[in-house]
């Protein structure tokens, strides 16, 4: 017996969900950004560090650079959802509001921050890590395998009463 097609795509939007989650756990252990300097007293930054940095953003509160907060806003929504996702198909293949409640905000998060995060490549000399790629990678899977959520069918038992 084949697999229905809703199945089939709940599947693989479970499995693009959780291939997300692990690539945002990685990110956390790979590089973000190379050491600048030849200054042995450098390092290079890991992943985890950017939390520190955004709490500090955040606690400031100094929103001024739209740059930042772009990126500060997209950060945290896919981060919620990037770990949200995998145990919410149930609810999103049973509503179709909750569906585009996190969609439409996945993505333009994504998109968002794939778009400053292109800006600050072209625009710095200095060489970004594998961590980003991975980042961005979590994030797009996150979106796509939302996208793969749909609505299995189920039977109708007003249509199945004949008098």
């Amino acid at each position: 017996m084949a697999i229905p097609y809703a199945r089939r795509m709940n599947l693989v939007a479970l499995a693009l969900l959780l291939t997300a989650l692990i690539a945002f756990v990685a990110f956390h252990f790979m590089v973000v950004e190379y050491a600048s300097g030849s200054s042995t007293m450098e390092t290079d930054e890991m992943g985890w560090k950017i939390w520190p940095s955004l709490y500090d953003f955040l606690k400031d509160g100094d929103f001024s650079e739209i740059e930042e907060t772009i990126t500060a806003a997209s950060l945290l929504c896919s981060t919620l959802l990037v770990l949200l996702s995998p145990f919410l198909i149930p609810v999103l293949k049973r509503s179709r509001l909750a569906w585009w409640v996190l969609v439409i905000p996945s993505g333009m998060a994504t998109f968002g921050f794939v778009g400053i995060v292109g800006m600050s490549i072209l625009s710095s000399s200095n060489p970004l890590g594998p961590g980003i790629p991975c980042l961005l990678a979590a994030f797009a899977l996150n979106f796509i395998g939302l996208l793969f959520i749909r609505r299995e069918a189920t039977l109708d038992p007003v249509g199945e009463i004949t008098v």
